[in-house]
């Protein structure tokens, strides 16, 4: 099977329930099936959203401490969304979650919001392994092999492009686009 487009998996924690509270970020750059950049950075929320919730750090590990120093979302997103802008799909477990968080967060700070096509590799799952495999990422991850740091931003983004890679094997997709065309 010929896997014929690029696709870029993200994935955000965040210090807190705040939609604007992103802490890091994670992209995991996948090139004709094959892993070619991942990405990572700390990211210091903004004020007024910054506090880190112990049940959040409990879940990444991540304190205030250790995005003290690092810059806030703006200075990493033209790196970040040019990555998203140029991938054929762009793809998230959860997709809710992190494409809702990364749209408020543009607002929050002004930014432009680019347009990409993106699909989310839970809704996906429940579909391509219905019945066989939950759609947590840790159930899935543990269903096609894939050892990972969950709770890692840049971990998770690379086990959701994992786990797309498998769906496409599964399905004989020869693109995450086709494998998102699945019938319900």
């Amino acid at each position: 099977m010929t896997q014929t487009m690029n696709f870029v998996s993200l994935d955000f924690e965040t210090a807190n329930p705040s939609r604007v509270s992103i802490c890091a970020a994670g992209l995991a750059v996948f090139e004709d099936g094959n892993l070619t950049e991942a990405p990572y950075w700390l990211v210091r929320p903004p004020k007024g959203h910054g506090w880190f919730d112990d049940d959040f750090i409990e879940c990444h590990g991540l304190t205030h401490l250790d995005v003290l120093d690092a810059p806030e979302f703006p200075a990493i997103a033209p790196e970040f969304l040019a990555r998203l802008t140029q991938a054929d799909i762009v793809i998230a477990h959860n997709a809710a979650f992190d494409i809702g968080h990364l749209r408020v967060t543009l607002d929050h700070f002004g930014l432009p919001q680019p347009e990409f096509d993106y699909a989310c590799t839970c809704q996906l799952a429940r579909r391509v392994w219905a019945g066989t495999a939950k759609s947590r990422l840790k159930a899935l991850t543990a269903h096609i092999g894939h050892q990972f740091n969950h709770h890692h931003a840049q971990a998770d983004a690379e086990a959701a492009g994992r786990v797309l890679l498998a769906m496409m094997e599964h399905t004989n997709s020869t693109s995450p686009a086709n494998c998102c065309k699945l019938p319900a």
